[in-house]
């Protein structure tokens, strides 16, 4: 395979299209990561990891979004609110979900 071809084939791999939040106030704000750049937020952000401010912002503003349109209608942001901004106390431990600072 030529380098060309190769490298058509990792750019295509790698998208860079807007995720665009929309906010109760009528505002929006767009975030950009490539490829499964959600999925590293949110294992970062539930895992416990260590999130650069960057990341961090970016949590922040889908956790406080009112809905998002995502590349190719996909709908992890809503995975993400659901799961990362869930119940305040899981059930028996009465200790309160945080995200990582």
């Amino acid at each position: 395979m030529r380098l060309d071809a190769r490298l058509r084939k990792l750019e295509a791999r790698v998208s860079w299209d807007p995720i665009v939040l929309y906010f109760a106030d009528g505002s929006t704000r767009e975030i950009r990561g490539p490829g499964d750049y959600l999925l590293e937020l949110f294992a970062g952000a539930f895992g416990g990891a260590n999130l650069s401010p960057r990341q961090a912002e970016h949590v922040d503003l889908i956790l406080r979004c009112a809905h998002a349109e995502e590349p190719g209608g996909a709908r992890m942001v809503e995975v993400m609110k659901a799961l990362l901004d869930g119940p305040a106390e899981p059930k028996g431990t009465g200790a309160k979900m945080a995200l990582p600072q």
